[in-house]
């Protein structure tokens, strides 16, 4: 599998945006004196979140632990095409963290599919390092599928991200994949704005005129609320 895994931290800034605050947060951005433009083709995200049978990891969050991991596999655009798929690392340490990955894939094709058979595919095919850093977050939880508008700044020192038609899909229940039946987490956008460690000062002076408050945000934690409330 191919990775490079050295560490590169950055901030991460979350800004839930109601529909009807949306355009003049677009304007505030697009006519910003970073200059943000796009850049890179919309497309849909799908990430598998793996967690321990308790939810250790969901419980983290919770709780606000500064230190804390997040396990998810990634792909893109069609939901039951995974043969590109990345399994995903992300440590956070305080305001700001790392992500490791190495390459993976699902067969959602093959008729004897089921998490256990994937998962442990996956695992056996992972260097130490990987195997390592896995640890115990083998239980699949649910997958979150949103569609993600992708910008930067003309420095190119932040990025912006905008997710809509946030969904997910609970895969608690079934040895199988849930690849069909979705609950919506609500009718708002997300606005993420990442930048290397390096550039915080920068960060922190977009952030300053953004006419919304950045907040909390997971979309795991909002995912199984919304799935334990059905």
């Amino acid at each position: 599998m191919n990775t490079d895994n050295t560490p590169n931290y950055r901030f991460e800034v979350k800004i839930p945006i109601p529909l009807n605050r949306l355009e003049e947060v677009r304007i505030w951005l697009m006519t910003h004196a970073l200059w943000f433009k796009p850049h890179f083709p919309d497309r849909d995200v799908n990430s598998l979140y793996l967690d321990t049978p308790h939810l250790e990891r969901y419980e983290e969050n919770l709780s606000g632990i500064s230190v804390r991991k997040k396990v998810r596999i990634r792909w893109y655009n069609q939901l039951d095409d995974a043969n590109k798929a990345k399994l995903e690392f992300k440590h956070r340490q305080g305001g700001k963290g790392y992500k490791v990955t190495f390459d993976t894939q699902f067969d959602f094709d093959d008729l004897e599919f089921s998490w256990a058979k994937a998962l442990k595919l996956s695992f056996d095919k992972l260097p130490e390092q990987g195997q390592l850093l896995w640890g115990v977050e083998h239980t699949p939880v649910l997958i979150c599928r949103y569609t993600r508008q992708y910008f930067i700044s003309n420095c190119q020192k932040i990025r912006a991200t905008f997710d809509k038609n946030i969904c997910v899909y609970d895969q608690r229940y079934k040895a199988d994949a849930n690849l069909h039946r979705s609950v919506p987490l609500g009718d708002y956008v997300l606005l993420e704005l990442k930048a290397d460690a390096e550039f915080e000062k920068e960060l922190s002076r977009l952030l300053a005129t953004c006419p919304l408050r950045q907040s909390r945000h997971s979309k795991y934690v909002n995912g199984i609320r919304q799935l334990m409330w059905q």
